[in-house]
């Protein structure tokens, strides 16, 4: 039992780096998802505007040529 006092430690500091590389990787996960759920909701609000816009134009474009039929 003297000659195996090295394993415990050994074992200790394996699980130490293992369980620090894990928390490190999920911390860098979740700043990753937190950055891409951001452009996405900037994408979103984009197409929300061009929408909006092309939707009034429509709008305009409808009236503009109804105003002005024959009849």
């Amino acid at each position: 039992m003297k000659n195996n006092k090295w394993v415990m430690p050994l074992l200790g500091t394996i699980l130490l780096g293992i369980s620090s590389w894990a928390l490190m990787t999920i911390v860098q996960l979740e700043v990753h998802i937190g950055m891409l759920t951001e452009e996405i909701m900037s994408i979103d609000k984009q197409i929300g505007r061009i929408y909006n816009h092309m939707d009034r134009l429509s709008k305009w474009l409808i009236n503009y040529y109804t105003d002005f039929s024959p009849g």
